[in-house]
């Protein structure tokens, strides 16, 4: 609880400075459209999103430790025009950079040239940027470990089988199917948006992780794909649509609004569907076992995973700072340095460069009271 109220309050402080920022430019006469100059800019998809709203807690903790300022910019529907809209205001307003989730990966070439026209670096985290205009991605992981890893959680708990104790899934995945004869195990996936280029980078990788040997004749390799649109209330509708169908094992989620959708659901219409994905502890509170003697699969999601979403947004504002320095500029085998760590660039399949920030977390019934009140 301290822990929430921290961020709340380092909010609320945010809000202040700009608050006051904004007043001293008009106070002395400027215009207000230039408040913003100089300030290092987190945009992500949308408003009223935990995922977003951590990442940009870690952003602004950096940033701010460094004496620099940052400004939370979102629009209320995560749509590419709405986020354009908001990118042309920012150049106009003279930002130092833009650090942004993209909404999608098409329509913003012209407004990302008149930012790279105005010496404005572009860092894209956790939703890529054009790979033409972004100085380099954060990713927060390998996506063929995400996909990999999400598809090893299906199958175990399709299956009935606890988080291993030792953590590898993969072996647990292939000694259990060693010996399955039940009927085929069927996945539903629970997406955002139909061109999201991340999470249709995931199931891609999941569907890579299918095609092993292992999974053949016991594991469907098709994938039953609903969008809710990072959407609380197209989510749930869609969370319904696998109920009602019946048809599925597994709903698996890559998405934190998904998965609290989701989980809503399956309690509420007692189905034995279960639940996986990428989920915020705070937000499965209720749908996952709390402490470790509790039966993982008397709740809806008995394990899922994620990462430390605060340090996420951390990487990607030393990787902005570090470029605003002229310390980094975003080609491979380039780095900067967080926390005591080298984060290196390396290629990308879409022709840019990336730094992988993360490792997939799971959370289940033996950690989740150390994460619910801090993720």
């Amino acid at each position: 609880m301290r822990v929430m109220v921290t961020i709340m309050i380092k909010r609320l402080t945010a809000l202040f400075l700009a608050a006051l920022m904004l007043f001293a430019f008009t106070g002395c006469g400027i215009n207000s459209i230039r408040a913003l100059s100089g300030t290092n800019v987190f945009m992500f998809k949308n408003t009223g999103n935990d995922f977003g709203n951590l990442m940009y807690d870690g952003f602004y903790e950096y940033m701010s430790d460094q004496g620099e300022l940052t400004a939370y910019k979102c629009p209320a529907e995560p749509l590419v025009s709405e986020q354009v809209e908001m990118l042309d205001t920012l150049i106009i307003q003279k930002v130092k950079s833009i650090t942004i989730s993209a909404c999608g990966d098409t329509g913003y070439a012209e407004v990302f040239k008149r930012a790279k026209a105005a010496g404005i670096n572009i860092i894209s985290v956790c939703n890529a940027a054009s790979p033409d205009y972004r100085l380099t991605h954060i990713d927060m992981c390998d996506p063929q470990a995400i996909g990999s890893a999400l598809v090893q959680a299906a199958t175990l708990i399709a299956m009935k089988i606890d988080y291993p104790t030792d953590g590898d899934m993969r072996t647990a995945v292939e000694n259990a199917l060693s010996v399955y004869t039940g009927d085929t195990i069927k996945f539903g996936v629970l997406s955002s948006a139909v061109d999201t280029p991340v999470q249709n980078g995931w199931i891609d990788c999941m569907r890579i992780e299918l095609s092993d040997p292992i999974y053949a004749g016991k594991v469907s390799p098709d994938l039953d794909v609903k969008y809710g649109n990072d959407e609380p209330t197209e989510a749930t509708n869609q969370a319904n649509a696998f109920v009602a169908e019946n048809k599925v094992d597994v709903i698996v989620s890559p998405t934190t609004i998904g998965m609290a959708a989701a989980g809503q659901v399956l309690k509420a219409s007692g189905s034995e569907i279960k639940l996986t994905g990428l989920g915020l502890p705070h937000e499965m509170k209720g749908f996952m076992p709390a402490v470790d003697t509790d039966q993982a699969f008397d709740f809806v999601c008995p394990y899922m995973m994620l990462w430390d979403v605060r340090k996420l947004g951390a990487v990607a504002a030393a990787a902005t700072l570090a470029a605003a320095k002229g310390e980094y500029d975003g080609t491979v085998g380039s780095s900067f340095t967080f926390d005591g760590t080298v984060y290196t660039t390396i290629e990308t399949d879409d022709g840019g460069t990336r730094i992988i920030a993360l490792d997939p977390y799971i959370f289940h019934k033996g950690n989740m009271a150390d994460w619910v009140d801090k993720l």
